[in-house]
């Protein structure tokens, strides 16, 4: 599996030790109300710690044991009892499921190399609560860089994948929160289940 290796080699550019600048400002300017919510793809845990902080009821999961081992880790420093899984988001029951909001960082768009955005929106649909809210952070094809970064869609790509299932709010374009000199262009992107 990849995400193990590169959690093994330590090779994790887009940890950043805190949560995401792009997901506190969602939550403060919306506002979303502490509720049930699900990090899909969670990595180490940085934005279900401050989700909980916040008053929510936060789940995270990843398909990678050492991300979830370190978010566990992470969260008993700080006293903190959000539920961390090992779980493949495109596989079983979701434990916790339905939600009253999602949040990814970069996972839908690693989707693309299977040629299954559409599937990823409709199990996020299926997780979710009537109404409920999915905001997902993608890498920007509006954006040409050299050498490694995350993978790139373009809006109206984003837009075929989840207008079956959602309503889209807003749809952004923004950069993603890094310790890298150059921060990746990103699409930040809000939706309300249909």
């Amino acid at each position: 599996m990849p995400f193990h290796k590169r959690y093994k080699n330590g090779d994790t550019p887009w940890e950043i030790h805190r949560a995401d600048h792009n997901l506190i400002s969602m939550v403060q300017k919306v506002p979303i109300a502490p509720c049930d919510v699900l990090d899909i793809g969670c990595g180490t845990g940085n934005n279900v710690i401050w989700l909980q902080q916040q008053g929510f009821n936060a789940t995270g999961i990843d398909c990678t044991e050492i991300a979830i081992q370190r978010a566990r880790e992470k969260a008993g420093k700080v006293k903190i009892d959000s539920a961390f899984y090992v779980h493949d988001f495109m596989g079983n029951n979701v434990p916790g499921a339905p939600f009253e909001f999602t949040f990814d960082r970069g996972c839908f768009h690693h989707f693309l190399q299977f040629n299954n955005l559409n599937q990823f929106a409709a199990k996020v649909a299926l997780v979710l609560k009537n109404q409920g809210l999915w905001m997902t952070m993608t890498g920007n094809a509006d954006e040409s860089r050299e050498g490694p970064g995350p993978p790139q869609l373009s809006a109206r790509q984003i837009v075929l994948a989840v207008e079956p299932y959602f309503k889209i709010i807003s749809l952004i374009a923004g950069h993603f929160d890094t310790d890298q000199e150059i921060p990746a262009k990103n699409w930040i992107c809000l939706m309300k289940k249909r």
